[in-house]
């Protein structure tokens, strides 16, 4: 089975679906591989690293495309506007895909239907359930973990103040406030993230949120929701 890797082309995508020691886990178990060149450019890998852990680099992303039983992506296929050709009529008939599809959401049916007509089986990693049997497969916390890190630091930069408490020869300016509305993945890494350098509040609907609003921010506020049985 050959697996390949094409470097994503979302705009401002620069994940990459494996890295060197994926492939390397890969080639031990009998898989060729096949790694677009540059597609570790965004997560400083190079071309060249890839190639030490066994991967075949392609620079023709069509050929590439063209010889994948298997194909890893970060993102769902979208429209190439180099090739004027959209990914998914780039991949062979009955290959496996495996990605972030999200069938569910209005924007991906299309891709879905251009899948289902070429025979291409897909996987979805957003339709993997958040059980413990399936933890080691989970690609939705990480991101929410990093989504919930950003939100602060953006928000910080809108802030026309400090976050932390500053004390100067002159007197001391008192920390800001950050509400954090929902204490989910996101949420508790936000809560983290600002718990540094501000006073942090939390809101959350959840009632098996109760625990985190009240250990790890400084005020747990309201909207608490009926209780429901596991």
């Amino acid at each position: 089975m050959r697996i390949v890797i094409p470097k994503e082309i979302l705009h401002a995508e620069k994940r990459v679906a494996a890295i060197p020691e994926t492939v390397a886990k890969f080639r031990q178990k009998g898989f060729e591989v096949a790694v677009e060149a540059g597609a570790g450019e965004g997560i400083f890998v190079s071309d060249s690293d890839y190639e030490k852990a066994g991967a075949a680099i392609v620079r023709d992303v069509e050929e590439l495309f063209g010889q994948a039983d298997l194909i890893l992506k970060v993102k769902q296929p979208i429209f190439n506007e180099a090739r004027e050709k959209h990914e998914v009529d780039m991949m062979p008939s009955r290959a496996l895909l495996v990605t972030f599809l999200h069938p569910a959401s209005p924007d991906s049916h299309d891709i879905v239907r251009k899948l289902a007509a070429r025979r291409i089986t897909s996987l979805t990693m957003d339709g993997i359930p958040r059980i413990s049997r399936a933890q080691r497969m989970d690609a939705l916390t990480s991101m929410s973990t990093v989504a919930g890190y950003r939100a602060v630091l953006d928000a910080a930069e809108y802030l026309p103040r400090f976050l932390p408490m500053v004390g100067t020869a002159i007197g001391a300016i008192k920390p800001a406030t950050v509400l954090v509305v929902g204490a989910g993945v996101a949420g508790l890494q936000s809560i983290a993230t600002a718990k540094l350098q501000a006073y942090t509040a939390v809101k959350c609907i959840r009632w098996q949120g109760a625990w985190c609003r009240k250990d790890i921010s400084d005020k747990a506020l309201g909207w608490d929701s009926v209780k429901q049985k596991p």
